[in-house]
């Protein structure tokens, strides 16, 4: 018998949008796990949906406006199909439940982040729909219907921050620190693989922090370790760590690890002490630098990611001079650059010298095409070298070609290899020479199968 809904002699189903961060992400996939044990159907069009829903983020102004105007195109649709309902959650919500309400009125519910657990039985209600029946899980959490390619996942392993910084609304958003029980993330790693994962992406809002709340002190590496212990998993891929909490165990564990990727997302902020004290940072340029050297004796060829901020307030031209120098000298492998957003309730908004809108724009852009142009510069001298590549998806354009990444490019954030070859599967690692390079990715001819655990050649 079939376990789906049916109503008016058709299936019950479901669209979602998934705005912001992959813990974002993370969140939607529970949620779309949870309405398909429930019975419901993901359809990719929301004109064949039953219920629209938006996972929103909140983290800045561009971010809510993205939102709002995702929002409004589904109110739209309903326009054109009264039968359907939309469904508002996420950051947003979580934030400021009743201006969103005010601003767009007519969505049909509004979740904030604990109330996403209990999606079903909002949408069973909305629809009129019966009682939901009783499922059993055999794994201790949640449940995810994956919407990244089955041979890569991410991996949250905590919620929350317990950092302060005077920009940031994450800790008002997301809440204190709530690291997950080692067991359960072992448990879902284990599940994951067991369903074809091969690259992990670990997140959280600080990966760095796990398990203090927990366990009185940290423990990613023992983490990490206990990780690298299940068949089949060969890549770890580590996002979001906070410079300050980089030590000792973990940059000799990149040094000693079979699986844990060649690569570290570091989001410094800023290269001058005046404007890192300000944002408090907690992080003085001596010790990025030194972390920064460290992390490369440690790890050949590791590639380090970084994100910084321009225009906040106090920044005067001197600073963001020393900016570009500390960028200079410590040569990311990546620089995401981002223009201060005022979020009211943070502590910089209270600051003093805003920095006029024109001035951002305009160190933005410049840092922009300074960050291109490095990023080309790095990328034409792989040309020649032989690397590692997992295979992710088939180049929809010409079957000639497959897309994937090596150790040194994230889902999503860092461009991808273009690789020439016939039959390539998802999921398989390929040695690929590379052969062009542009400023975003990487272009390169399969020369043979990699089938071992052997690493990729190491390049500056």
């Amino acid at each position: 018998m079939s376990t789906h809904l049916h109503t008016r002699n058709r299936l019950v189903s479901f669209h979602l949008i998934s705005l912001g961060c992959p813990k974002n992400l993370v969140d939607s996939e529970k949620m779309m796990a949870s309405l398909a044990l429930s019975g419901l159907v993901l359809v990719d069009d929301p004109e064949l949906a039953d219920v629209l829903i938006v996972n929103t983020c909140g983290f800045i102004k561009a971010a809510r406006e993205e939102s709002y105007s995702v929002i409004l195109e589904q109110l739209a649709q309903k326009l054109r199909y009264p039968r359907q309902r939309v469904i508002v959650t996420g950051c947003m919500v979580q934030d400021n439940r009743e201006e969103l309400l005010a601003r767009v009125p007519r969505v049909d519910a509004a979740l904030d982040l604990s109330e996403q657990e209990s999606i079903s039985e909002v949408v069973r209600s909305l629809l009129d729909l019966p009682k939901n029946g009783e499922y059993r899980c055999v794994d201790s959490f949640p449940p995810r219907l994956l919407a990244t390619p089955s041979h890569v996942a991410y991996l949250q392993i905590s919620d929350g921050c317990f950092h302060q910084c005077s920009f940031c609304t994450i800790p008002r958003i997301r809440g204190k620190l709530r690291s997950r029980p080692m067991e359960e993330i072992l448990a879902e790693t284990r599940a994951l693989v067991r369903g074809g994962a091969r690259e992990l992406v670990v997140i959280a809002q600080d990966t760095t922090s796990y398990g203090f709340d927990l366990y009185g002190e940290f423990r990613l590496v023992d983490l990490l370790k206990a990780m690298e212990d299940i068949k089949g998993l060969e890549w770890i891929r580590l996002m979001y760590t906070y410079p300050t909490l980089v030590d000792s165990r973990l940059i000799h564990h990149f040094g000693e690890s079979r699986k844990l990727c060649a690569y570290i997302d570091l989001p410094v902020q800023h290269g001058d002490s005046e404007i890192l004290s300000a944002m408090r940072r907690g992080s003085s340029l001596d010790h990025l630098t030194r972390t920064i050297d460290r992390l490369r004796e440690a790890r050949r060829g590791i590639s380090i990611r970084t994100s910084v901020i321009v225009g906040f307030p106090g920044e005067t031209e001197a600073h963001f001079e020393n900016l570009m120098k500390f960028l200079e000298r410590t040569r990311f492998d990546r620089v995401g650059v981002f223009p201060y957003s005022r979020e009211e309730g943070t502590p910089s908004v209270d600051l003093p010298n805003e920095v006029p809108e024109e001035v951002i724009r305009e160190r933005y852009e410049y840092l922009l095409d300074w960050a291109a142009e490095q990023a080309l510069k790095r990328h034409k001298r792989q040309v020649g070298s032989v690397l590692r590549v997992l295979v992710d998806h088939e180049d929809t354009e010409d079957p000639r070609y497959f897309w994937g990444r090596w150790e040194g490019q994230a889902p999503d954030v860092d461009g991808r290899v273009r690789v020439q070859g016939r039959r390539l599967r998802p999921g398989r690692f390929v040695r690929v020479r590379i052969t062009d390079a542009d400023e975003d990715n990487l272009y390169g001819t399969r020369i043979e199968s990699v089938r071992g655990k052997s690493k990729s050649e190491e390049t500056e």
